[in-house]
């Protein structure tokens, strides 16, 4: 149902932990891209969304990007992240955000919910209470975009108010007062009740106020349980920010095992926003293991039973990924994953040549790369072997960088 990714952001500093061929850096980053992004177009629900993470350098290449693969209808959301309001120097402004561009797989199927509110956040919103429950005051009359008399001229017609019983009216009584939707800058707009509503709603719904000279219409804009708050645009939370993610991995590993680890609070709105109980979250590009922590956390919180897929190629799976999602588990006292890990087909040679101490190892690891490995098409064994004596002369460490050449990087491990 959802894929949440934050990939490389490929920035052209030493922040970079894209660890590919700087040389054709772009481009690689682009491709690199491009096929999993493939991929998680196939994986995704018919109404599955995809949630991607990225900064400024490569955001409007990702955008074309995703706009081929997954259709320019398609794009739901181009949003922004504060990860620190004081925003970190740079040479022209402070970068205070981050973005989330957001595909759906399929616009027309697909859903964004509405935030959850806390107890103190709904009695701030709706501060008034009456029997029926907690509420807020809204003008009738409509404001902004399609407001004016001349938009829905059947929507602009006389209310008419008694002061002392408190009726309402929109037939002309005898001691009643006639309101218009007239803004204070004498500009004929419109209700956003027609006649029909205002008679059927107006004594538990209609709240009429004298404000100066005029009387002005007020409706009850109520909160209800699943009402919640619509998302914007715009996201800011305190707790979103970097120095919050790398504070929660070191409270549970002990450490600042990890560099730029993605809010928890952040991931969990996300998913929140994204999915119901029972849907399936991946991320294939798991880093310490945030999504993992947040659906977990979420799925305590409100009593779902989501799942998670996790992908990580880079060595911290084993001292980060893993004791962080057994840490949360053990914190939430609930909860369990399983852990794979893809089978080494010439990632065998990789380590073997890496670790050998003689020039006698490499020569014999070479006779076995001959038989059992994935050789680069680029490798004449022939013409490798009638020239022996050059690669005996060779550094024992060029051995191993000419070896390491020779394995096909396409099968480290064995493929699908």
């Amino acid at each position: 149902k959802l894929i949440y990714i934050d990939p490389p952001y490929n920035p052209r500093s030493e922040a970079n932990t894209f660890l590919y061929n700087n040389s054709f850096n772009h481009s690689t980053w682009l491709t690199f891209m491009k096929n999993r992004l493939e991929i998680a177009r196939e994986l995704l629900r018919e109404d599955g969304l995809i949630f991607i993470d990225i900064d400024h350098n490569e955001l409007f290449y990702l955008g074309v990007l995703a706009d081929e693969i997954f259709g320019y209808d398609n794009r739901i959301g181009v949003l922004a992240v504060v990860h620190k309001y004081s925003g970190r120097h740079k040479e022209f402004f402070a970068s205070a955000h981050e973005n989330k561009i957001v595909y759906a797989k399929n616009k027309s199927k697909a859903v964004i919910k509405n935030f959850r509110i806390s107890n103190s956040e709904i009695e701030k919103k709706y501060p008034l209470k009456d029997k029926i429950g907690r509420y807020r005051l809204m003008p009738l009359r409509r404001t902004g975009d399609g407001s004016l008399r001349e938009d829905r001229p059947h929507l602009y017609f006389p209310v008419y108010y008694n002061p002392i019983s408190g009726e309402v009216s929109v037939e002309e009584r005898k001691g009643f007062v006639k309101i218009l939707p007239i803004d204070p800058e004498g500009i004929e707009r419109r209700w956003r009740w027609s006649k029909e509503k205002i008679m059927k709603s107006w004594k538990t719904e209609l709240v009429i106020k004298k404000v100066k000279d005029n009387y002005q219409i007020f409706t009850k804009d109520r909160y209800f349980e699943d009402k919640g708050v619509k998302p914007k645009s715009f996201w800011f939370k305190p707790e979103y920010s970097g120095a919050t993610g790398t504070k929660v991995v070191k409270e549970l590993l002990g450490e600042k095992a990890f560099s730029y680890p993605k809010s928890v609070y952040l991931v969990k709105d996300t998913i929140e926003i994204s999915t119901d109980k029972d849907d399936i979250v991946l991320d294939f590009f798991a880093g310490s293991g945030t999504t993992a922590q947040a659906v977990l956390e979420l799925n305590k919180e409100d009593g779902g039973n989501r799942q998670f897929i996790l992908c990580e190629q880079l060595e911290y799976v084993d001292t980060v990924t893993i004791p962080r999602v057994k840490k949360v588990i053990e914190k939430l006292d609930g909860g369990d994953f399983v852990y794979l890990e893809l089978m080494k087909l010439n990632k065998n040679f990789d380590e073997k040549i890496q670790e050998a101490k003689t020039k006698e190892e490499l020569k014999r690891l070479w006779e076995t790369m001959n038989e059992k490995a994935f050789l680069s098409y680029k490798v004449d064994v022939k013409t490798i072997d009638k020239n022996s004596k050059d690669f005996d002369d060779l550094s024992i460490e060029n051995q191993k960088r000419f070896l390491l050449e020779c394995l096909d990087k396409n099968h480290l491990y064995v493929n699908y």
